[in-house]
């Protein structure tokens, strides 16, 4: 369970959040929705330990984010960035292997799988579309064990085929796992959230 208690952070002037409550549970798909600068990406920093909040508390598991190592971190939840800056021309197969064995959720297989990379194991990231390269970012995220997945806009570069194929998997994650997502898309995927997270 991922408990934010009493949260409070602002960007210079701009107060994001002041006194905010929520809890996330685990073993579910939760949707975090609002309108842009509602604070969305900046709350899955706060979670992800990226950004501190000036007041508050975010726990995991009944652990302070703050008390914990990066490493530590990692190894409770793992995050999908909205855009995910590949610079390198390494392969796919090169890429997804930054995460070692001994890391590697028993599921990474079927993520891999379920989002059509091993066609392109041998293609360097930096010649692929926008799209797949957002499915080896997301894939990078969930092939990680960690007991939440965070993931930020997942669906923005994708068509119909592997929108649905990325709910699906989400679904089947959540049986396991906390599943935390991020998008303005609520009309067509509102339905595969169980719980459902809105900002002002």
């Amino acid at each position: 369970m991922i408990e934010i208690k009493s949260l409070s952070f602002a960007h210079g002037k701009n107060q994001i959040f002041t006194g905010f409550d929520a809890v996330i549970q685990d073993k579910c798909a939760t949707l975090l929705i609002g309108p842009n600068g509602s604070g969305k990406t900046t709350l899955l920093q706060l979670i992800g330990g990226v950004l501190k909040p000036s007041a508050g508390s975010i726990e995991i598991n009944g652990q302070k984010v703050s008390s914990l190592s990066s490493k530590e971190q990692a190894q409770i939840r793992s995050i999908a960035p909205q855009r995910r800056i590949f610079e390198l021309a390494f392969t796919v197969e090169e890429i997804l292997a930054i995460i070692k064995p001994n890391n590697r959720a028993h599921h990474a297989d079927a993520v891999i799988d379920a989002l059509d990379l091993r066609q392109i194991f041998t293609f360097k990231i930096t010649e692929l579309s926008l799209g797949q390269q957002q499915r080896v970012s997301v894939a990078l995220a969930l092939i990680q064990h960690a007991d939440f997945y965070l993931l930020d806009e997942p669906f923005s570069a994708q068509d119909s085929e592997y929108t649905q194929k990325l709910l699906d998997l989400i679904a089947l994650l959540s049986k396991e796992t906390g599943v935390l997502v991020i998008s303005h898309n609520t009309g067509l995927i509102a339905q595969y959230f169980s719980e459902r997270i809105e900002l002002a």
